[in-house]
């Protein structure tokens, strides 16, 4: 009881103990391993480029007529689902958003991009038609750009340069073309075992494929019969943009 007054009446020993313990947690914090990917090595930046102006964008006007039919369809499915959807179209349209979020996930950027797991082919097969479904591109070309993405993000380089805005780099850059130098240091980039995939360059360079649509089709001859199960693919595509 005398010993433990006297410790906690003394300032000067309490800091010296709290000092003690920061330094055993600094330690056993700087002593823990890393954990690293088993499967690509780790990507490291690219020096910042020399500071120069940016590239006018140069808009692709169909691609942006596009998006604006998507999310009025988007809007107007949101007025349909809120007041006359059935339950059909709800558990459709959540089925619908958790298929295109797989293939853009697991599929485009987990599997082929960072190559975070290892998957067999009835599951790659799956998951590419789950990515066609997301209309975000073919596999091939969203594994190149999200790699050069990462190796030279931030600058003139980075498809989509957070510099030139947050509504570009969230989705501007969709209806822009390309800048030369994404063009350019993408070439750097190293894609060739996404392109060894069979899954990969069947996605990329059949004529149904070629379209990025075959999903997505598939998906609008179900609803046919029944408009507001339309109005949920809509809303399911908007949720994946």
């Amino acid at each position: 009881m005398i010993l433990s007054q006297s410790f906690l009446g003394d300032p000067h020993l309490l800091t010296n103990a709290a000092l003690f313990l920061f330094q055993v947690v600094d330690c056993t914090i700087s002593m823990a391993p890393n954990v690293v990917s088993t499967t690509l090595p780790e990507e490291h930046h690219e020096p910042q480029q020399e500071s120069k102006p940016l590239e006018p964008v140069q808009i692709v006007w169909r691609n942006v007529l596009l998006f604006i039919v998507l999310h009025a369809a988007a809007v107007y499915g949101m007025y349909v689902v809120i007041l006359n959807a059935s339950l059909t179209a709800w558990l459709y349209g959540v089925f619908l958003c958790f298929m295109t979020g797989l293939g853009v996930t697991a599929g485009a950027h987990r599997l082929w991009t960072h190559r975070s797991y290892k998957a067999k082919l009835p599951l790659r097969i799956f998951l590419a038609f789950c990515n066609c479904m997301a209309l975000q591109n073919d596999l091939y070309e969203w594994a190149r750009d999200h790699r050069v993405h990462h190796k030279f993000a931030e600058t003139n380089a980075d498809p989509h340069n957070v510099n030139r805005g947050f509504f570009f780099a969230h989705m501007g850059w969709l209806m822009a073309r390309k800048q030369r130098d994404v063009i350019e240091k993408g070439k750097t980039v190293d894609v060739s075992d996404v392109w060894a995939d069979p899954v990969v360059r069947f996605q990329h360079s059949s004529p149904v494929s070629r379209r990025r649509t075959s999903g997505h089709e598939l998906s609008s001859a179900i609803t046919v019969i029944r408009m507001d199960l339309f109005i949920s693919l809509c809303v399911a595509e908007r949720g994946n943009c």
